[in-house]
């Protein structure tokens, strides 16, 4: 009974991460996947302790990666311990949550518990049971395409599609994982044409995500798995072969081709030169982040930043040129490339120890041998992993991909052996020494799923708390905030929240004249920012919007400027190339009457950012007013004849100098 429970997890933990997504969060997709990931992970291992104290023995099923996995996880844990920011190393990165030492921790034991309780005819309904749950997220993504969702999304959910995943490419990646597996059961029993039915199903939402990285891991997992197939067994499948592919090829002439132009650019249009007009190519991107990973590995070479920290310590080495795209002010929390991603965040022990693990993970699912060998699984989990390869070469890893990295070898394991420990049926009666142990484990699990209820509660009251603030409702906002600070107390983004909250109250309760009031929320606002600084040092985030809480004080007492410039001189330390600190620079400089550091500060912004038009703008009248008619000519030219030859105030300004 217990050692069917097991499986029964998996299955759900397989059918349900997918598909999940609750709009009550601050992340729809990711985060409640991971949630969910944390819950089925205590509650696999709690069955599975269970059972060995029911049987009476230890099991655990010995594999050729128990090391490797191993190794892995101590660079994970090692990185964390140095980490520029524990907190985000050991959760992940807020709003990704993937990717830290927690993660890590759970796919391992996800892993063991598979390959230590799941046999070959459990793995095959496994693997049903994810057809069923891709075949409901294909569905969704294709009424997608045509508008069913059209009016909830920001992005043009009609030209890329995501359905349940929440990105394009994520959703791609997860696809291109399992067509090898849909051509598997084609070939298992010939004429079982259902899931040739599946597999266009996937082809066919995956054109619609326009993901070029989507596509080339398709086709690379195609290789893989009809070359392998055809060269072992000749002319015996090239009926399914050619109809399969004949297939694809009819619907890619009938939806087209993904690698058009317009779907590959940023849909962002701003006025300028260089690389900004029109969008910047992704490519062109890629090319300059990876440049600022490689950075941050050549600095912190051994151990890296810590995992999931590359959103802070990015900017410390962020390539100049990054300020020339049309994603110049986004947040880059990743890489863009997972080993990349890995190297930087962990060092060269995390990217040997991960190249480690993915070289005898590619031996465990083809290499090993058995006499029940499922051959042509055995070819498509390793068609499937190597896509999976392909695509986080061009992205990063998410958990429905995550999932498939980790288990795709515990179920070719599983497939491979035969010779698992048969469970109890019937179990003498229980010790009390027994009896203990599973109330001991019950008690963990209570804990661990009371801590991640509270972790996953306190994020809505966290997302309540924004979109009451976004909403200008600041009573509201702050009520909601106290709560969340409540149930998570070091996390450092409510604390933000909060007193940017209690500053907007400050200043309404001034205009008020509210004097105690409004003393009472600029105290708890500064406190407030005090402390989320504290928590996470290195989160240059936090310091800009410190610099908006000053700012926004200031109109209770001109004083606050100062906290305004000490914030972005420190945000400045941490983020030597972003434009756009240089320019608030320069302008918190003007209100407080330093014109000298002001046009210093401007003129760094527009060394950094030729195409800063705002900069360049408040660079010329700054210029002008203070009797520099000819540098402040040359700006204002260098606007019109460069970035915005249609800007009105430059116009006027330009005539009023002539």
């Amino acid at each position: 009974m217990i050692a069917n429970i097991i499986p029964f997890l998996f299955n759900l933990l397989f059918f349900f991460v997918p598909l999940i997504l609750w709009p009550y969060n601050s992340e729809l997709f990711e985060f409640n996947k991971m949630v969910l990931v944390y819950i089925f992970t205590v509650l696999i291992t709690a069955f599975w302790a269970i059972r060995m104290i029911k049987e009476k023995k230890f099991i655990f099923r010995r594999t050729i990666l128990d090391v490797p996995l191993l190794l892995f996880f101590i660079s994970q844990t090692l990185s964390t311990l140095v980490s520029i920011d524990p907190r985000t190393s050991l959760l992940g990165y807020y709003s990704r949550f993937h990717g830290g030492l927690l993660s890590s921790i759970c796919y391992s034991l996800l892993y063991w518990a598979y390959v230590s309780n799941i046999n070959a005819k459990q793995t095959l309904i496994s693997i049903k049971v994810m057809f069923l749950s891709a075949f409901l997220v294909c569905i969704y993504g294709i009424l997608e395409h045509f508008g069913i969702d059209k009016d909830l999304w920001v992005q043009d959910v009609q030209n890329r599609v995501f359905s349940t995943l929440g990105q394009p490419n994520w959703l791609a990646a997860w696809l291109t994982g399992l067509f090898p597996l849909t051509w598997a059961f084609l070939l298992k029993k010939k004429g079982n044409w259902i899931y040739l039915g599946l597999s266009l199903l996937f082809f066919i939402t995956l054109l619609f995500t326009k993901s070029r990285s989507g596509i080339l891991g398709f086709v690379v997992a195609d290789i893989i798995f009809w070359g392998l197939v055809l060269w072992k067994h000749k002319k015996e499948y090239l009926k399914q072969f050619v109809i399969c592919h004949l297939s694809f090829v009819i619907l890619f002439l009938v939806i087209g081709s993904p690698f058009r132009v317009s779907s590959i650019r940023s849909q962002v249009s701003p006025s300028g030169p260089a690389l900004e007009t029109g969008g910047t190519e992704s490519a062109e991107i890629r090319k300059i982040v990876w440049k600022g990973a490689i950075d941050i590995w050549r600095h912190n070479i051994l151990l890296g930043t810590g995992p999931e920290t590359f959103a802070f310590s990015y900017y410390r080495f962020r390539p100049v040129a990054h300020n020339l795209v049309s994603e110049w002010d986004f947040i880059y929390n990743k890489a863009h490339n997972e080993y990349l991603n890995i190297m930087a965040n962990t060092g060269t022990v995390g990217i040997i120890t991960y190249l480690t693990l993915i070289v005898f993970i590619a031996y465990q699912i083809i290499f090993r041998k058995g006499r029940n060998a499922e051959t042509f699984l055995q070819v498509a989990l390793f068609a499937g992993f190597v896509s999976i390869l392909i695509t986080d070469f061009f992205g990063f890893s998410v958990v429905s991909v995550a999932l498939e990295f980790f288990l795709f070898p515990a179920m070719a394991f599983s497939l491979i052996t035969d010779g698992l420990q048969t469970p109890q049926q019937h179990y003498p009666k229980n010790t009390v020494l027994q009896n203990l142990s599973v109330f001991g484990v019950f008690i963990a699990v209570s804990f661990f799923l009371f801590a991640i209820g509270c972790y996953w509660y306190s994020d809505i009251l966290y997302n309540k708390g924004k979109q009451y603030n976004t909403a200008n409702l600041y009573p509201n906002a702050f009520s909601y905030l106290k709560k969340a600070i409540t149930l998570s107390p070091k996390e450092a983004l409510y604390r933000n929240e909060i007193s940017q909250t209690a500053g907007n109250l400050a200043v309404a309760y001034y205009g008020q004249k509210k004097q105690e009031d409004a003393q009472l929320f600029t105290d708890l606002a500064i406190s407030q920012s005090n402390e989320a600084v504290t928590l996470s040092p290195a989160n240059i985030n936090l310091l800009r919007n410190r610099v908006t809480l000053f700012n926004n004080l200031s109109i209770i007492n001109p004083k606050y400027l100062g906290g305004a410039k000490e914030a972005l001189l420190q945000a400045s330390i941490k983020a030597p190339t972003d434009a756009k600190l240089f320019y608030n620079l320069g302008i918190i400089y003007l209100k407080t009457g330093e014109v000298a550091n002001s046009l210093d500060a401007l003129k760094k912004a527009i060394d950094l950012k030729p195409n800063y038009k705002e900069a360049r703008l408040v660079y010329a009248l700054t210029l002008s007013k203070n009797n520099m008619v000819g540098d402040a000519k040359e700006q204002l030219l260098y606007i019109l004849e460069k970035i915005d030859p249609n800007d009105k105030t430059a116009k006027e300004e330009l005539n009023k100098l002539k």
